[in-house]
């Protein structure tokens, strides 16, 4: 592989589309097309430059963002490739984050699937400009006028076709070129230019006309030259082109083969004519800024994905969102004020590391040692505050607890997981309250299966997992007065404690309120605290009913103590016997926390989203239409009904609807939950 020396422009280019149609095929093909590698590698051979991954060659799928920059003249692009399958489309949108384009590759054979819909929102939610490819036109039941029908009703007049087949399945032999007229047969000798063939000549003047008015409507000067009969030139179409994509007013549409190779370098020459670098968002000390891609701007890195290599380490990969970064260059992290020194500098070609001098604006880079680096971090110069706008967490599609071998497995497996976790952000790992078991919250059963077959590979644990408990509260049912009392003698000095306390309840989601009303020094001021943490600790280990204690309020008002029996020890005792008289004197309800549950969803599927909550003990809140497609359902749901809510919303919508979880507040459990 030759890399070149210098790039004058260098941008990111988000390979997307549902699992199957190709992707990791047109990267490979990519790559051949401008010269990178001498020939592709196959899929299910697992010879593919980023096919190293076993357990993506027992899925034969890409689960995590892989990527190769690739050199049009002296322009380079980084070209990522993305998982298709939904339980994964965290790496997609961690891709689109950084993309100044994506391809949107569609398959000719099965059309717009349910996915492909889904992926196009998530690039049309992140802002990045689309070109649709349509691949598997050599396919046998290739069908690219069904297709591109499909994808008229899914994008609208937007979608502009540049290109149209010439034959397809067996019969597929090359591409018509719409903006320079002319068609591109692809033999043994390489692309070869030619006339139109007669049968499509019809067509593809009339298709072209459609384009050319797409186009020259985007700029004045255009427009009036061609209502006079003068043709723009290719350079002008295709910059007007560039603005219109950009603005999302034109979504350009090409097509080929990957397998093949046909289309491949014109897609390339397309992305690299037409694909402008896309400005960033951030927020620089409170204030919304936009970064240009800008190589002699302040130096600006953002973090999007981590690689935990046996041999080489922790690799974390950034984006250059503005200046240029050479070795041995001292930046600060922003979230943690940490130093962190550029030692050295590499692209990613597949799995390989290549060493490089620098990275200018738009490039992806690949740098060892940067331990405290995660998924997002932005690493700038000292003294700027600058941060990323961080979008809602999803809610999780399925939360599991983990089961070991053995209990000294616990810690092995807490520490493999978050290593997981650094790689594959969607990946959530926490300590479930009541069993003490590991909960992971996974994006879906194949996100699952997946994670416990990378701790089983890397890190020999054999891992079963259990739905995760559901946490209840209890809180006092009235108001009581009560003595706590110890009085204990073994022999030397002893134990003595009096308190005296009133306990009553609050709103469950309230702080624990103590409240010292002594006076006469009854309990010395030496002893409130540990009045005090004799309540808290007695609230932990929980009420009658076994579940922890919370919205009280304890005032403690008169005691006694002894000169020499007293001690902090035995006042804690004495307020634990204290609250464990009132609960059991007053009696306890038992309670669950209730969800505020936002969930966004296609209006078609609105009544389905309204009558599941139901089920699930819910109350609808509110329901907003936010346009005429989506709307949001807003509703509190008991979290006991949530496990499995992400799954099952996404099966209900056909992968469209999502929801965020948050706590809102505590409230009585029924029966039913209460004697799982």
């Amino acid at each position: 592989m030759v890399l070149s020396p210098s790039h004058p422009k260098a941008r990111t280019v988000a390979l997307v589309g549902r699992s199957g149609v190709g992707k990791t095929s047109l990267l490979e093909a990519l790559v051949v097309a401008t010269g990178g590698l001498d020939r592709p590698g196959k899929v299910e051979d697992g010879t593919t430059l980023c096919g190293t991954d076993p357990e993506e060659r027992k899925h034969q799928m890409s689960l995590g963002i892989a990527m190769a920059p690739v050199w049009v003249g002296g322009d380079k692009m980084t070209i990522l490739d993305t998982p298709g399958f939904i339980d994964f489309h965290g790496e997609v949108k961690r891709a689109l984050d950084v993309a100044d384009v994506a391809v949107l590759a569609v398959s000719a054979v099965d059309g717009v699937q349910a996915e492909t819909v889904v992926i196009w929102h998530l690039a049309r939610e992140a802002g990045v400009p689309v070109v649709v490819f349509v691949n598997c036109l050599d396919a046998e039941r290739a069908d690219f006028e069904s297709t591109l029908s499909a994808l008229e009703r899914l994008i609208g007049p937007e979608l502009a076709p540049l290109e149209l087949p010439m034959g397809q399945g067996a019969d597929f032999a090359g591409i018509v070129d719409l903006l320079a007229d002319d068609a591109v047969t692809y033999g043994v000798g390489g692309p070869q230019h030619g006339p139109i063939p007669p049968q499509l000549a019809e067509i593809e003047q009339r298709v072209r006309s459609s384009l050319l008015e797409a186009i020259v409507v985007g700029d004045d000067s255009l427009t009036e030259r061609y209502l006079e009969g003068e043709m723009p030139t290719m350079d002008e179409m295709e910059s007007v082109l560039g603005h219109l994509m950009t603005s999302a007013k034109i979504v350009p549409l090409a097509c080929g083969s990957a397998i093949r190779g046909v289309g491949i370098d014109r897609l390339a020459s397309l992305l690299d004519e037409i694909a402008e670098s896309r400005p960033i968002p951030m927020i620089e000390s409170g204030t919304e800024i936009v970064l240009s891609r800008d190589s002699q701007a302040d130096l600006v890195l953002r973090a999007f994905k981590v690689i935990v290599d046996p041999y080489v380490g922790r690799i974390v990969v950034l984006e250059v969102v503005s200046g240029t970064v050479t070795t041995d260059v001292s930046l600060v992290n922003a979230r943690t004020k940490l130093e962190e020194r550029i030692h050295g500098l590499n692209y990613l070609f597949g799995t390989k590391l290549i060493p490089i001098e620098r990275g200018v604006a738009g490039d992806v880079v690949a740098i060892a040692k940067l331990s405290s680096v995660v998924v997002g971090d932005v690493l700038v110069r000292k003294g700027r505050e600058i941060s990323i706008h961080q979008a809602p967490v999803p809610a999780p599609a399925l939360s599991v607890a983990l089961i070991g071998s053995s209990h000294d497995e616990d810690d092995k497996i807490a520490t493999a997981l978050h290593r997981l976790a650094e790689e594959d952000p969607s990946l959530g790992v926490r300590s479930d309250p009541v069993s003490r078991r590991l909960v992971i919250d996974v994006m879906g059963d194949l996100h699952l299966q997946v994670t416990l077959e990378r701790l089983r590979r890397r890190f020999n644990l054999e891992v079963g997992t259990t739905p995760p408990s559901v946490e209840l509260f209890e809180t006092i049912a009235a108001t009581r007065d009560v003595e706590g009392r110890l009085k204990k003698q073994t022999g030397g000095h002893g134990q003595y404690a009096v308190v005296n306390l009133k306990i009553e309840p609050l709103e469950p989601t309230a702080p624990f309120e103590f409240v010292d009303a002594m006076v006469g020094g009854a309990v010395p001021r030496q002893y409130i605290g540990a009045v005090r943490h004799g309540l808290e600790k007695a609230m932990r280990h929980g009420g009658p009913q076994g579940h922890p204690v919370v919205g009280l309020r304890a005032t403690l008002y008169d005691g006694k103590h002894h000169s020499v029996d007293s001690s902090e020890a035995a006042f804690e005792t004495a307020a634990s016997i204290g609250l464990r008289s009132a609960l059991e004197e007053a009696g306890t309800i038992v309670l669950e926390r209730i969800m505020t549950v936002a969930t966004i969803v296609p209006s078609e599927h609105l009544g389905d989203v309204l009558s599941d909550l139901s089920v699930r003990r819910g109350r609808v809140i509110s329901t907003k239409q936010d346009d005429e497609l989506t709307a949001t359902v807003t509703a509190h749901v008991p979290e006991a009904e949530l496990f499995r809510y992400g799954l099952e919303l996404r099966n209900m919508t056909s992968g469209r609807g999502r929801a965020t979880i948050d706590l809102h507040h505590l409230a009585q459990a029924p029966k039913a939950v209460t004697s799982k």
